[in-house]
This record gives C-alpha cells, sequence and structure tokens, in this order.
C-alpha cells in the first residue's frame, strides 16, 4: 500500500469536508428575546387572563438570544418584536410559526393565539407534553407592516438532563412539516450510513470465514455504533416524538460515541505488544467514562467520548511505532488525521462531517488490516512450502535408510548392489567406482551429489570425490600434509580433506 498517496487522499477529503462545514455553520446571529420567569407568587398577586397584557417590565425579565432561553422545570414568558418584509405578507405562501425545543408552548402574535404545542403549565402535573419540533400555522392578517409582538409561554418539566440550550429555534417560515429541514440537514449522512452497514456486515463476514483475525470485530464493532449514532440523529427528521423523549435520544447518541471510541481503542491496543493489555484497557475505559460523566454539556460529553480515545490511541500508536511496531506507523498518521479534524471542527464534529471521517478511518484500518492479513498469508505460504520440500527431503531420506539395494543401470541392462556391501564411492569423471567389500568394482553413471541422495544417511562425503560407508571406519588419522585418512574394515583406506577433516572427526565423536 502507498501510503503517500493513501495520506494525500486523505487530506483532500478531509479538507472538503471541511470546506462543507464551515460553508454549513455560517449562520445569522441569534434573534434577542424579553424573557420572565412566572412564579406562583406572581400568578396570585398578578393574574392575567391576556397575555397581551402581560408585565415584561418586572426587574427580573432579561433580554437574552433565543437558544438562551432555559424553561426546564420552569414556567417563562417569551416576547419577541419584529418585523416582516412587504414580500413575505404579500406572498401566497402559507405561513408557520416553528418551535423546536425541549418545552411545551402557547403561542400570541399582535395579542391573537396563533395554537399550543402541548400545554404548559407551571406544575408537572398540569403541564401536557409538547412535540420536540412543531409548526402552527400563521393567519397572515395577523401580520403587521410594522413591528410585530409575539409572545410564547413556555414550559418543561418531562425532562431529566439539563441542557445548555434546551430551545433550539423560534422562528416565522413558509408552512412545512418541521422535521423536513432537520431531515435535509442530515440527508447527505445517508452515505456513510450505508457504507458503515456494509462495512459492518462484510468484516463481520470475513471474520466469521477466518478470514480476518479475530481483533477484527472491533472494526465492525465501531461501524455498527457509529451506525446506530446516525441513526438516532436522522431520527429526529423522521419523526416528531414528545420533547421528553429527547434526553433520551441524548443519551444514545452519547453511548453510541462512548462505545465507538472504546471500540477504537481497544483496537489499537490489540494491535500492539503490549504487556497486561486487560489492565491497561480497563483503567483507560474507567478514566474516559468518569471524564465523560462529570464534565457538563452534551455537546462536550460528546466530543470528549471520542476525543479521549483518539488522544490515548494515538499515543500508544506513537509508543509502538518508536519501539519497532513500523505497521503503528500508518494508525499514528491516520489517528493524528482524525484528531485534528476533531479539533479543526469542533461541535461541528459530531455532525455530518463526523459520519464522513468515520467512515474513511474505518475503511482505512480495514485496508491496512487486509494488507496485513495478505502479508501473513504469503508468509504462511512460504513456511508451507519450505516446510513441505523438508519434509519431502525427509521422505527421501527415510526412504533410502530404509531401501537395501541400490539401482544401476549399465548398457541396457539393470543390476541391483546390496548398499550393505558397498565399502566406499569414487568419482572419475562422468561415472562413479562403487567399491564393494569382497574388493570389485561397480559403475554408476553420475554425479557423486546425485548419487548421494540415492543412498542412506549413513554414507558420508569425506572428499570431493568420495563417499564413505560409516558403518566400515575403524579409525581416522591426520598425514603430515594436514589432511587425513580413514581406515576401514577388509583394508580400505579413503582420504579426507582438509576442508572435511573437522567435520568428519565432529560426526565421528
Amino acid at each position: 500500500m502507498n501510503t503517500q498517496f493513501i495520506l494525500k487522499l486523505i487530506l483532500i477529503l478531509l479538507m472538503w469536508l471541511l470546506s462543507i462545514n464551515s460553508h454549513a455553520s455560517k449562520m445569522k446571529p441569534s434573534a434577542m428575546a424579553l424573557v420572565c420567569e412566572m412564579s406562583s407568587t406572581l400568578l396570585l398577586n398578578k393574574f392575567i387572563t391576556d397575555l397581551t397584557e402581560a408585565d415584561f417590565s418586572d426587574d427580573e425579565c432579561e433580554t437574552i438570544k433565543i437558544r438562551s432561553i432555559d424553561p426546564e422545570k420552569r414556567l417563562l414568558w417569551v416576547k419577541i418584536n419584529f418585523n416582516i418584509d412587504a414580500e413575505m405578507k404579500k406572498t401566497n405562501q402559507p405561513m408557520g410559526l416553528f418551535i423546536s425545543g425541549k418545552a411545551s408552548s402557547t403561542a400570541y402574535l399582535n395579542g391573537q393565539l396563533i395554537g399550543s404545542n402541548g400545554k404548559p403549565a407551571l406544575l408537572k402535573a398540569n403541564e401536557i407534553v409538547g412535540l420536540m419540533d412543531t409548526v402552527l400555522p400563521l393567519d397572515k392578517a395577523l401580520l403587521q407592516e410594522s413591528e410585530n409582538k409575539l409572545i410564547v409561554l413556555l414550559s418543561a418539566h418531562h425532562g431529566f438532563l439539563d441542557l445548555g440550550s434546551p430551545i433550539h429555534r423560534i422562528s416565522l417560515g413558509r408552512y412545512q412539516n418541521p422535521t423536513d429541514s432537520i431531515l435535509r440537514h442530515y440527508w447527505p449522512s445517508l452515505l456513510p450510513f450505508g457504507v458503515l452497514l456494509l462495512g459492518s456486515f462484510y468484516l463481520i463476514l470475513m471474520t466469521k470465514m477466518n478470514q480476518l483475525p479475530h481483533k477484527t470485530y472491533m472494526l465492525p464493532s465501531m461501524a455498527s455504533f457509529a451506525a446506530a449514532q446516525l441513526f438516532v440523529e436522522v431520527y429526529r427528521g423522521l419523526f416528531a416524538y414528545p420533547y421528553s423523549f429527547h434526553d433520551w435520544r441524548l443519551l444514545l447518541v452519547l453511548l453510541c460515541s462512548l462505545g465507538f471510541g472504546m471500540c477504537l481503542l481497544t483496537y489499537v491496543l490489540s494491535m500492539i505488544k503490549l504487556k497486561m493489555r486487560g489492565q491497561h484497557l480497563f483503567a483507560l475505559s474507567t478514566l474516559i467514562t468518569l471524564s465523560v460523566v462529570l464534565v457538563n454539556g452534551f455537546d462536550v460529553k460528546n466530543i470528549l467520548a471520542i476525543l479521549l480515545p483518539v488522544v490515548i490511541a494515538l499515543i500508544y500508536a506513537a509508543f509502538a511505532w518508536r519501539k519497532g511496531q513500523h505497521n503503528m506507523r500508518f494508525v499514528f498518521m491516520l489517528l493524528l488525521l482524525f484528531l485534528l479534524m476533531i479539533l479543526l471542527s469542533a461541535y461541528a464534529f459530531i455532525d455530518t462531517v463526523y459520519y464522513y471521517c468515520v467512515a474513511l478511518l474505518i475503511f482505512m484500518l480495514m485496508a491496512q488490516q487486509a494488507v496485513q492479513v495478505s502479508h501473513t498469508k504469503k508468509q504462511q505460504l512460504k513456511y508451507q512450502a519450505r516446510a513441505t520440500q523438508l519434509q519431502q527431503v525427509i521422505d527421501q531420506q527415510e526412504a533410502q535408510d530404509n531401501t537395501d539395494q541400490l539401482e544401476i543401470r549399465s548398457a541396457g541392462k539393470v543390476e541391483w548392489v546390496l548398499i550393505n556391501e558397498i565399502a566406499y564411492c569414487k568419482g572419475a569423471g562422468d561415472y562413479i567406482e562403487l567399491v564393494l567389500l569382497d574388493g570389485n568394482t561397480k559403475l554408476f553413471y553420475g554425479s557423486l551429489s546425485e548419487l548421494s541422495l540415492r543412498l542412506p544417511t549413513t554414507f558420508l562425503k569425506t572428499h570431493r570425490s568420495y563417499l564413505v560407508n560409516t558403518t566400515l571406519i575403524n579409525s581416522l588419522e591426520r598425514t603430515a600434509s594436514g589432511a587425513g585418512k580413514l581406515k576401514l574394515s577388509h583394508g580400505f583406506n579413503v582420504p579426507v580433506s582438509r576442508r572435511i577433516l573437522p567435520k568428519i572427526r565432529e560426526k565421528l565423536g
């Protein structure tokens, strides 16, 4: 795999994703609203039957951004003053008031009731839970060309999480299903969703078929967590659910983020030669979980659930690379780019860009794993071929050891010579003289190397031209020239070359 080419491809894709993200994140400044909390004392002392007469001059009222409105465990009056274009009033398209957030609501425009989403109340028992995303039909006749006054009553008693921005949107626009804009926001993520699902299925199948090592199960687990998180995110654009379910949805998103991070960390640790890997993983998992639980803000929790495992995995990968595991270099570079993506895109990372990055990360890890498996299989085939060749030699040698006769072909006839009657063999050009115990000789046409393959291991090469039957050796003597001489039974003497003499001495013990 060409690592430089792959890294360049990743950088180009990340730059493209960042350009999409930066373009999508350009939003108009949040509108301002005057917010007053309605308490039981206020209801008793200033009982109001018409919200248009509500007193927003109370000292406790404050002007804040719409996204900063927090009706959790409270009942709020919200007043928004706005102007409209003449073209908006003249348009033939139906208009609507869009309210997206964790709250029940009732809205009034210029003193007239528009509608309700559930029923806001001071007490939980009296509140009727509204939808997370809703649109109230708006009679354009209520709109004034001068300043308009929108008053919304909000309460949220049925959640269990304290969110930093429970109200996401209060705005006027063309009447449509309020979930359409959410779905349009997430539809580009359907491509990585399909990739993650197919990748997960493929990896599980390959692992089941023993085509990939069992540690690869972490890759489909990562893909499954990311796909599940994307489905939970997109669910808001598919179905209008009660705002009380939103807390559970956020918890599911957080658990998926945490699950993805843990699987990524586990996978990287499984690739590293590490002692007490289980203890490392347990300690790190505990640290990450505690950090996620203790930090405030669900966006921060989601980012931290991914960021911490990536940073820790990056450190371990760098350590393994430095220790000589060169396959971890690619993993280190990949995690580094993934980390940079998190830091550059900040909160937008847990939006659509995240799923492209995850799909790319899993794909590259899968490609690396496939390359490693291919390399391992080639090595196994090479070792298997060597083992087969060695086994053939062993089998051939055993066959030679179990053979008591040597076949000799000469002048169109075949002779058989008993091997234990051969004293030694002497090379003589294109043929070899087989000297028998009785002093007679037989001619073998071929090389000394070829003959040695057909004789048992009891025959030993003592010279470039001699093979000796070691069962007949009586003694080994050293000559004046530094070479050696073997004395065999039946009075035979065989020379031993100076080069081979140490081996012969070692062989004879």
